[in-house]
């Protein structure tokens, strides 16, 4: 069996609107995310694949809850969910999701061709019926009343 950590941002822009991006390989819609790489933090993680596959800038969003000022530990992102994704149907090839909210901060969209077909914004609304996966639908309704709870 083989895990894979994985880190997704579902960025909204300040019309509340959703960053999808039509994946290459899938040819579904999805939010913008990828692999965590070796020694990368999920949070970082999760930026840098907004900014490469979509050309956005975003930042995390989610409420502080711990005051930490002795400088020997720091707060990381609270994912909105953690999702197991068994991504061959049979368990030996799993992707645990950490998926987080996000706010769009600057950008031009930007596909990366070599992974994305197509970059759009879309209402949540839209979003529940693009050609997705149920799981995507239920994340992106839970993350945009966490989003504009916390606004």
């Amino acid at each position: 069996m083989v895990n894979h950590f994985g880190a997704t941002g579902v960025v909204f822009n300040p019309q509340g609107r959703v960053l999808m991006v039509l994946h290459k390989k899938l040819g579904v819609w999805l939010p913008p995310g990828g692999h965590v790489e070796e020694n990368e933090l999920p949070d970082d993680a999760c930026l840098r694949e907004i900014f490469e596959e979509t050309g956005i800038r975003a930042k995390l969003r989610h409420p502080s809850r711990l005051d930490l000022t002795d400088g020997h530990a720091r707060e990381l992102a609270t994912p909105v969910a953690v999702l197991l994704e068994d991504i061959e149907g049979n368990g030996m090839h799993n992707h645990i999701d950490l998926v987080y909210v996000c706010e769009a901060e600057e950008g031009k969209l930007t596909p990366d061709s070599r992974e994305v077909k197509d970059v759009r914004w879309f209402s949540v609304e839209e979003v529940m019926g693009l050609d997705t996966y149920d799981n995507v639908r239920q994340v992106i309704g839970l993350a945009g009343g966490e989003f504009n709870t916390v606004r």
